[in-house]
């Protein structure tokens, strides 16, 4: 009897990937209409088209599912936060580094706004994500702390973060607001150069 033929591992890696974002497409899908609390493990796998056991395999909690990904923004700022010229400001280094970043998020607008309605359908969920954003405000002051040749992060590394990233959420919540034909990059450098003047 001959043997079957292997499947490439570069095959299985692509299959656990579109297998990984079909569940989370539908874990967000479904979080946004019936909201994270009454959806099911089980409901996210069969929209998926995969069996719950499946699901576990990928995700060890339905909450781990929407946070996905979630670091790769962060370990990106802070990979090129640092790299800035140095004849940029601290808030203009900031600026052009979430700048950089911007192209990322165009094809995820979709999955964004799903996003923000799943975590408004949960008061578990919003307090995570405040959490979640303070641990990203403490890694970008330690990336700002590195650009300033600091041994460590002090309070004004940690209030430059806290009002980058403010400035941030403002600008991506205002372009989603909109049209969705905004360019995400002029939205963040409106949102900065308005911070810039009211401190100025």
């Amino acid at each position: 009897m001959p043997k079957a033929i292997p499947r490439s591992p570069s095959t299985r890696t692509e299959h656990k990937e579109r297998t990984r974002d079909a569940l989370r497409s539908a874990a967000l899908r479904l979080f946004a209409t019936k909201g994270f609390d009454d959806t099911t493990a089980d409901e996210i796998a069969e929209q998926a088209g995969v069996s719950g056991r499946t699901f576990f395999r990928y995700f060890p909690t339905k909450e781990s599912v929407l946070w996905a990904g979630e670091r790769q923004w962060v370990e990106a700022f802070i990979d090129r936060y640092p790299a800035q010229p140095e004849a940029l400001d601290d808030v203009d280094a900031m600026c052009a580094t979430i700048i950089e970043l911007a192209p990322g998020l165009g094809p995820a607008r979709r999955s964004l706004l799903l996003y923000q309605k799943a975590v408004a359908s949960s008061v578990t969920l919003r307090g995570r994500e405040r959490d979640h954003s303070q641990e990203d405000i403490e890694k970008m002051s330690e990336a700002i702390a590195t650009r300033r040749g600091l041994d460590g992060v002090d309070e004004s590394c940690l209030l430059l973060a806290a009002v980058g990233m403010l400035a941030y959420r403002r600008a991506l919540d205002s372009w989603l607001r909109g049209p969705g034909d905004d360019d995400l990059a002029v939205v963040i450098a409106d949102e900065f150069d308005a911070l810039t003047r009211n401190f100025t």
